[in-house]
């Protein structure tokens, strides 16, 4: 498995340039707070030192290790080394795992970072939806915006215990609308793959710009971070079914598939039945491209879907706002590769995987009208291991399996809402207890994130600022400031 470089392109150290009150004339560079990213502790990375977590309850995810109750876990060069009772490890810095337990991150299968600072304007008025009032907002932002609610969402992201998402930016309007958020991902830490995507005013008749994509995906090295940061197409597939939709759909695809790129494409609400007819119908499926939403899929269509081995990303809070139904997991079981999204830190609310989770349990019991209908362990592997598979990430993520990406979260059931833990099987504990504040450490490929409930080496009051002016002048722009 290739190991991660550790070294930035920019530094962790360096300075936001001149983002003034207006926060979107300038590029991004840092917010770097005090030089924490580690306490006193190693970190796990290469040349890091290893890092040994003790007697905590560790939830693998691993159908084959199973859980282990006062378990260690070693994290040597970025990844997993060992899990076991009293593992060796005697130059390791060790983290105290008593009463947390210890399980991999969440991967995040579909979001809209760049929007995250418009958070709160969306208030299901008619001038307030989400589409009209995302449309009008993205026309306003300028680039440095663009990497502004990237990072609020990657750190917010990053402090909820996600360590991977998949980011569809849909709002690529020149290449710098692409490289900010790019930067952004770069600095944060958190595992990404960064969909290339059309904006709302690009015409069906006309492509993304593929040059740009083509330039981008042979450049890639230089912003991978050694695998960190993968790349693909954030794709409008067929659309209307327009002759036009379908040539320009064709000719996308075809484009990514080159490059060795996987696609993203959202099936969802009125017309989704239509825009999953022309994925079947137009041979367009594979198991390179994943499915976001597919509300109101048919038996049929999910079949073709499964057939061909593509996946579905479902994230019932965002489809549950903007009124596309109710998702029910009973609905999707026919296609084996499901996870499940946050879809945009700001129609979402949060990027909180435990109310994701919750919601998708308590929709699917109340339908059924049975308290049995859904097993809390499942809801954690669509949230983590199932989630990986989802991604084509699950060679590397998704599990704390010896070889893998020392990807991990810790959870603090000291915690006044989780505090009647004594042992045994805690899935039902997480999922319908636990919250983001209890993530109280973070790893992503061995680099400690979060430590002590706290965010290291990132000033958020500085983050919070920039991000307050951005969005005042982004309504500036909108004529609504």
């Amino acid at each position: 498995m290739p190991k991660e470089r550790t070294g930035h392109g920019l530094s962790r150290r360096s300075v936001l340039a001149g983002l003034g009150g207006a926060a979107g004339t300038a590029s991004l560079a840092s917010f770097a707070g005090p030089a924490s990213a580690a306490g006193p502790l190693g970190d796990g990375r290469p040349g890091g030192g290893d890092v040994v977590i003790r007697e905590t309850y560790v939830m693998t995810m691993d159908a084959a290790l199973g859980d282990l109750e006062r378990g260690d876990v070693l994290i040597r060069d970025g990844e997993i080394s060992r899990v076991g009772r009293n593992v060796p490890a005697p130059a390791a810095t060790e983290i105290d795992g008593r009463d947390m337990i210890t399980m991999p991150g969440f991967v995040d299968t579909h979001n809209h970072l760049w929007l995250t600072q418009t958070r709160g304007y969306y208030a299901n008025t008619p001038e307030t939806t989400y589409f009209g009032a995302s449309e009008r907002f993205g026309r306003a932002f300028e680039a440095a915006d663009m990497a502004i609610g990237t990072l609020l969402g990657d750190y917010e992201a990053l402090a909820s215990g996600i360590t991977t998402t998949v980011d569809f930016n849909d709002n690529v309007r020149g290449p710098a609308f692409a490289e900010e958020p790019l930067r952004a991902h770069r600095e944060s830490g958190i595992r990404v793959r960064f969909l290339y995507g059309a904006h709302d005013d690009l015409p069906e008749n006309k492509t993304v710009d593929l040059h740009y994509l083509e330039t981008l995906a042979k450049a890639w090295p230089d912003w991978s971070e050694g695998g960190r940061i993968t790349l693909g197409l954030g794709w409008r597939g067929p659309g209307s079914g327009s002759p036009a939709a379908v040539s320009v759909a064709r000719d996308e695809a075809n484009a990514a598939r080159r490059l060795g790129l996987p696609l993203s494409v959202h099936a969802s609400g009125q017309r989704s039945r239509t825009q999953l007819d022309g994925l079947v119908g137009g041979g367009l499926l594979g198991s390179d491209v994943q499915v976001i939403h597919a509300t109101d899929a048919t038996g049929a269509q999910l079949a073709a879907i499964e057939k061909a081995r593509a996946s579905i990303a479902l994230t019932p809070v965002t489809e549950q706002r903007v009124g596309y139904g109710l998702t029910r997991l009973s609905l999707y079981e026919p296609v084996s590769r499901l996870g499940l999204g946050i879809d945009g830190n700001a129609l979402a609310g949060s990027a909180d995987m435990f109310g994701v989770m919750r919601l998708l349990a308590l929709t699917e019991t109340g339908a059924s009208r049975s308290e049995t209908a859904v097993r809390p362990l499942r809801l954690l592997r669509l949230a983590t291991a199932e989630a990986a598979r989802a991604i084509g990430m699950d060679s590397s993520i998704g599990t704390l399996t010896p070889g893998k990406r020392a990807d991990l979260i810790m959870i603090d059931t000291r915690e006044v809402n989780l505090g009647r833990f004594t042992g045994g099987p805690p899935y039902a504990l997480v999922v319908y207890s636990a919250q983001p504040s209890d993530v109280k450490t973070v790893m992503v490929g061995g680099r400690l994130v979060k430590q002590d409930g706290r965010l290291l080496d990132v000033d958020l009051p500085r983050l919070r600022d920039r991000a307050r002016a951005s969005m005042r002048a982004v309504l500036q722009r909108t004529g609504g400031g």
